[in-house]
């Protein structure tokens, strides 16, 4: 799409240019997304039934951020009675989930990540080789980390399509979930093939949990306020603190706005009040360090 064409398709009414960038997804992206997946030799994920995986009304949403290290024994016994799913560097704690994803990236962007990414899948490749993992973002160019997994991370691996929502404020993402869900993308099923993604994992996590017909969802490591990870502290992982340029700062990559990009927080929100709610679902936080409380609730069991 030239930028000539981009400029004018921004300049239209919101519903209008949503509707056409969803035709551009699915006809440019989607078939190079599709393309990956098939290289890969990743079957969709539409094709296993994810509810006969579900065992608990709860699912635990499992982070990167620092207050995982401050969860008490009793809450990690608790939590390990429930579903659980973890995504990206998760591969780095103990505790194997049920679920895992894993956001597809690019080795140009990004080759020290690229490497230490496919190590760590290698090393925990048995550990794993039960788990449901599910990949994403299979639409970029460039070599892509699930071109170059090991097959034995690629047992019970499965992708699913990413569905964006370009939003510039609050009200055009509102406007877009409103849309998505009257075509009926949040609804309950444990046969799909897409998923949204804005802003973070996290969003599409949230609506993985809403389509499985989870009743309650809590976030731990969550934290938004930083970018530290859990495995930082050298004292509790001295072989996997030096991530490479895992830099710490005041405020998590995500929860910063950009021209198409709403903070995770304010997604989260928009979330809880157009999908969770609606439909009696609980959102919750593990720990008050997380930047969204007070607007979430502290899980309490």
């Amino acid at each position: 799409m030239t930028s000539a064409v981009k400029s004018i398709a921004k300049s239209l009414p919101y519903p209008v240019f949503l509707r056409l960038y969803y035709g551009w997804e699915r006809f440019c992206l989607a078939p190079r997304a599709e393309f990956v997946r098939r290289s890969a030799g990743i079957p969709l994920l539409e094709e296993i039934d994810l509810r006969q995986f579900k065992t608990s009304d709860s699912l635990f949403i499992l982070g990167s951020g620092p207050s995982i290290n401050h969860i008490s024994d009793g809450r990690w016994r608790e939590i390990k009675r429930n579903d659980t799913v973890g995504f990206n560097w998760w591969l780095y704690h103990s505790l194997v989930p049920k679920f895992y994803f894993l956001e597809s990236f690019e080795r140009e962007a990004a080759p020290e990540h690229f490497e230490c990414y496919l190590s760590l899948a290698r090393a925990r490749a048995a550990d794993y080789a039960g788990t449901i993992k599910i990949a994403m973002e299979l639409h970029k160019t460039g070599t892509q980390t699930v071109l170059a997994l090991d097959s034995g991370f690629k047992q019970n691996l499965f992708a699913a399509h990413s569905v964006a929502v370009p939003a510039r404020d609050e009200n055009e993402l509102d406007c877009a979930f409103r849309y998505l869900q009257r075509i009926g993308s949040f609804n309950r099923g444990g046969r799909f093939s897409h998923l949204l993604k804005h802003a973070a994992s996290l969003t599409s996590l949230l609506v993985f949990a809403v389509k499985l017909g989870y009743k309650r969802v809590v976030l731990c490591g969550i934290d938004l306020k930083t970018s530290s990870y859990f495995f930082q502290d050298r004292t509790l992982y001295s072989q996997s603190w030096e991530l490479p340029g895992a830099a710490a700062c005041e405020r998590h990559q995500t929860d910063v706005p950009l021209t198409w990009r709403v903070p995770v927080n304010r997604v989260v929100a928009s979330i809880k009040r157009l999908i969770y709610d609606p439909a009696d679902i609980q959102l919750l936080i593990e720990s008050r360090q997380s930047a969204l409380w007070p607007m979430l609730k502290e899980a309490e069991f």
